[in-house]
């Protein structure tokens, strides 16, 4: 693509170059020529989310989101669906990676916002934010979840022992626990747990990164896809909060 045509692409995503996202976008349409196709099929898709993005909370989401597109389709070999159940009417992850064109892959973005009181303990946030995303990954598939933290970072005994923590509060049956926190019951743990494969926590303020992979998952990343994430580097590329 011509460099008109990138500007043209961008303005076709954001409208006028004063959007917050335009210019950093157009960068990432000029840097990774596979984003473009992407583009170009989820236009209508992309520009309603940054219309709506009026606030720093969605915009950010969005900002997220557009980030690990980016990643994704840097892979040649691999294609990218966007919010591929949202044509069903289904609630489901964010992407549908077709890895190397045979491996199948969700992968759902989550942002934890800031705390707004020190109370607020992030290893229980964490806890409340995966009871809301475990019914939204696929079954019958492997499940990333990429959780940036503009809380701080979360290193894997963290992770470990906040999974741990809910599999506990199951076994005991802490219906009230889990309906409180998006989960229909302590049972519903039990069942949607094994959809995840791994959780990769992105702290762009401190530009760390944790790639956490659960062992009791349903169905693993495949290796090579484990060492790719590792080069996502989406701690600098989400930058700080906004």
């Amino acid at each position: 693509m011509s460099a008109a045509e990138l500007n043209a692409l961008a303005a076709a995503v954001f409208g006028t170059g004063s959007h917050p996202l335009a210019t950093w976008y157009a960068e990432r349409l000029a840097a990774i020529p596979p984003l473009r196709a992407f583009t170009t099929a989820y236009t209508s898709k992309i520009r309603k989310k940054a219309r709506s993005a009026t606030t720093i909370d969605p915009l950010r989401d969005l900002y997220c989101e557009l980030a690990v597109a980016a990643a994704l389709t840097a892979d040649r070999r691999s294609s990218v669906i966007y919010e591929p159940m949202a044509a069903a009417g289904q609630r489901g992850p964010d992407f549908l990676l077709r890895y190397k064109g045979h491996t199948t892959i969700y992968i759902e973005v989550s942002r934890l916002r800031p705390a707004q009181s020190p109370e607020r303990v992030p290893a229980e946030r964490l806890a409340a934010m995966l009871c809301g995303k475990l019914e939204q990954l696929a079954s019958g598939a492997a499940n990333l979840l990429v959780l940036v933290s503009d809380d701080g970072p979360f290193g894997d005994e963290t992770i470990r022992a906040t999974i741990q923590g809910l599999r506990l509060r199951a076994d005991a049956k802490d219906d009230a626990y889990f309906a409180f926190r998006g989960l229909a019951s302590a049972s519903m743990l039990h069942q949607t747990l094994p959809r995840l494969s791994g959780i990769l926590a992105v702290a762009p303020a401190v530009h760390n990164e944790t790639l956490f992979l659960y062992a009791q998952a349903r169905h693993a990343l495949p290796a090579d896809l484990v060492r790719a994430v590792r080069t996502w580097n989406l701690s600098s590329s989400i930058g700080p909060l906004m």
